[in-house]
């Protein structure tokens, strides 16, 4: 089986919302940093990456999460590769807060060339096991996207310093952050499931259109490049509306 690893984080207060609970970015951000540090413990993060001139990008995230954690409260995050395959990895997450199960994510991922961008298929070198397959988890299925010919909102935002990370394209964390900047998740109504496509890049001094549509209680977003192509999308479900 593919080998699991933990790593607890204490909540700070610049880390919430008024609701005094963990921000859903600030969340991912946990997520991303704990998948990195997995990657470099086991020989295939960005330590051995990018001296090649590749880096891992996220494609999707699913996450459902039955409570969120508050200031002071410790979090603790296992994850492992579910599977390979050809030049998709898929790594899980289990969330705990104080102890206590609360969430699960799965992510997926592909390696990219840092200088044209190409995707990369890696996974025949050594540091990669390819006859290992790790837990699966039962997530439900994420409601199916609907993005509305005339938004509820939307506004424009233009890719900034603050935006853009290593890869020198926009964080995948702040995607998700101009989203919930336009339409904010409801206050305390779980389980909260967020499902997170990532389809096209976008670059510091871009203009992109941010757009929120409600489907009967179900939130919709979609973060659309200058030219009108589809870059992020999201989906927000919470409670009843929840499918399983």
């Amino acid at each position: 089986m593919s080998q699991k690893d933990k790593f607890t984080y204490i909540i700070q207060y610049q880390e919430v919302d008024e609701h005094r609970r963990l921000r859903l970015y600030t969340l991912e951000n946990y997520l991303l940093n704990s998948a990195g540090l997995a990657a470099d413990k086991h020989g295939f993060g960005v330590k051995y990456l990018y001296p090649q001139r590749m880096t891992w990008v996220l494609t999707n995230l699913s996450l459902q999460m039955e409570s969120l954690p508050m200031p002071g409260d410790e979090m603790t995050v296992e994850t492992w590769v579910q599977d390979n395959i050809h030049s998709l990895s898929v790594r899980n997450f289990r969330i705990y807060i104080n102890g206590e199960k609360r969430g699960e994510a799965r992510s997926v991922w592909v390696v990219l060339n840092i200088d044209d961008r190409t995707i990369q298929n890696i996974f025949d070198r050594s540091v990669f096991h390819l006859d290992e397959e790790g837990e699966k988890l039962d997530l439900p299925r994420a409601p199916r996207h609907t993005s509305g010919e005339q938004p509820d909102k939307e506004y424009i935002h233009k890719i900034s310093y603050s935006d853009i990370d290593y890869n020198g394209h926009c964080n995948s964390c702040k995607y998700l952050e101009r989203m919930l900047d336009l339409q904010e998740p409801p206050a305390e109504v779980f389980p909260l499931r967020i499902d997170l496509r990532y389809a096209k890049e976008v670059y510091k001094g871009d203009e992109v259109r941010v757009c929120f549509f409600d489907a009967d209680g179900v939130y919709h977003y979609d973060l659309f490049t200058a030219h009108g192509e589809l870059s992020c999308s999201a989906i927000l479900s919470c409670g009843k509306d929840i499918v399983s």
